[in-house]
């Protein structure tokens, strides 16, 4: 379980940060089981800007 004592060590994660892995984690993988991934879930929107602001970095390192 991420962020727990489990492995000992918890990486710095709160409990809100934990509860938001587990769940993109559990998502993740249930897309990779239901088939081709990628196939069957609309594209991701680029958000990137509305959360962050006018100045946030949208291009990779």
């Amino acid at each position: 379980m991420p962020g727990t004592h489990e492995n000992g060590r918890n990486h710095g994660m709160d409990a809100r940060t934990r509860a938001f892995v587990s769940r993109t984690t559990e998502n993740l993988l249930r897309a990779f089981a239901a088939g081709p991934c990628g196939r069957n879930k609309p594209r991701p929107k680029d958000n990137v800007r509305a959360v962050y602001g006018a100045g946030a970095r949208t291009e990779r390192a």
